[in-house]
């Protein structure tokens, strides 16, 4: 008996086969107008068998963020508590009753929706998840990603421009500060806990963290017994660091004060000028043609009082390897945010600090290597 794949090597011709269920499959594809076409194609699909599927993988789940997205910017999981027809979901979003039984068969698909007869309500993982309100919601997460899917189009021409996407620009009024606040606190609140519980600090009485930083500084407050905290940033950031103080139950008898800063650390007082820690996040990626990202880490050192220590929160890439997915990831959300912003590596950012006078430097990875602090002591 001919085999029908006999001219292929035999090891490929075993994995084509393979993949081609069977010699009988292998036939019809030989019978196909460009039989070449069709096998290089499945060479690849053995070649790059791994990376594929992962890239496949990232499609197939970018179009179950999208659908999420929607749904969470439609108001869909808000004030809904009673089982619901299709019909009474559109009218309640206001959208075309097919477009609410699709997205609701989508979410049912997911997880997020569950049915019975003609009606449909939350899942038990959906009230906690991602409902606006719960305690641990992803809701403020899923704000911040819209804002980032909507500014994809100006991120094209801000890689281009270096002009930052105005609804991700956090010195701009149309930026969804509210939601960038409440995402990021979210995120730091969880990886502080698990950098607290990796990292020596010295004893501490004053610090000054920003906008970003306040559920942080509430972690501290309770390791801290004796400290006192500083708020300092822009003014409409500001205004939302009440409301922020209230979420994490920051004391105010602890807060020694809330400034009004400018965005520059070269011109901004910082309270009294002297804490024994400074919290930055995410400073050395802005306004790189000036170097506000090192302005910010001088300022630092400038402030601290001796063996104080700056904490930063930023993406760090390994010098001399490739960047693991997870880091890579936040990048890309830095990439929004400053289109152009220096890409900092682990080397890079141990010579500029310890340039500045930090005689100490160490970066902690937390969450499973998913995001990272810089430990600068001085």
């Amino acid at each position: 008996m001919i085999r029908p794949l006999g001219w292929v090597p035999t090891s490929l011709r075993a994995a084509i086969e393979r993949r081609l269920d069977g010699p009988a499959t292998a036939l019809r594809v030989l019978a196909h107008p460009d039989p070449g076409r069709v096998l290089r194609r499945v060479r690849n699909e053995i070649t790059h068998k791994k990376g594929l599927a992962r890239l496949r993988r990232a499609l197939f789940y970018h179009r179950m963020a999208s659908g999420i997205l929607l749904a969470n910017e439609l108001g869909l999981f808000a004030a809904w508590r009673e089982p619901q027809r299709a019909e009474q979901v559109a009218r309640r979003l206001a959208i075309h009753p097919r477009a609410a039984l699709a997205l609701l068969r989508i979410l049912e698909a997911v997880g997020l929706v569950r049915r019975s007869g003609p009606r449909f309500e939350p899942t038990p993982l959906a009230r906690v998840a991602i409902t606006p309100g719960a305690p641990d919601s992803m809701a403020p997460m899923l704000d911040l990603m819209s804002a980032q899917a909507r500014a994809f189009d100006a991120l094209v021409s801000g890689v281009t421009t270096g002009v930052v996407p105005p609804i991700l620009d956090i010195f701009s009024d149309q930026a969804r500060c509210a939601a960038f606040l409440d995402a990021v606190n979210g995120f730091i609140d969880l990886a502080g806990r698990d950098l607290l519980g990796r990292i020596e600090l010295p004893p501490i009485r004053s610090m000054i963290v920003g906008s970003m930083g306040v559920s942080f500084s509430a972690l501290l407050l309770d390791r801290c017994p004796q400290a006192s905290v500083t708020y300092g940033c822009l003014e409409h950031l500001v205004r939302e660091i009440p409301r922020l103080r209230e979420r994490y139950g920051v004391d105010p008898g602890r807060v020694a004060g809330s400034h009004v800063h400018g965005g520059d650390p070269n011109a901004d007082r910082w309270g009294d000028e002297r804490f024994d820690l400074v919290f930055l996040t995410k400073k050395m990626i802005l306004d790189p043609e000036n170097r506000v990202g090192e302005a910010f880490a001088r300022k630092a050192f400038d402030v601290l009082t001796p063996n104080g220590v700056a904490i930063l929160w930023e993406t760090v890439h390994p010098a001399d390897a490739p960047t693991p997915v997870a880091q890579a990831m936040e990048a890309m959300l830095d990439l929004g945010a400053s289109p152009t912003g220096f890409v900092l590596t682990d080397r890079g950012l141990v010579e500029l600090l310890t340039g500045i006078g930090f005689v100490s430097v160490e970066i902690v990875r937390c969450l499973g290597g998913s995001t990272s602090f810089i430990i600068a002591r001085r």
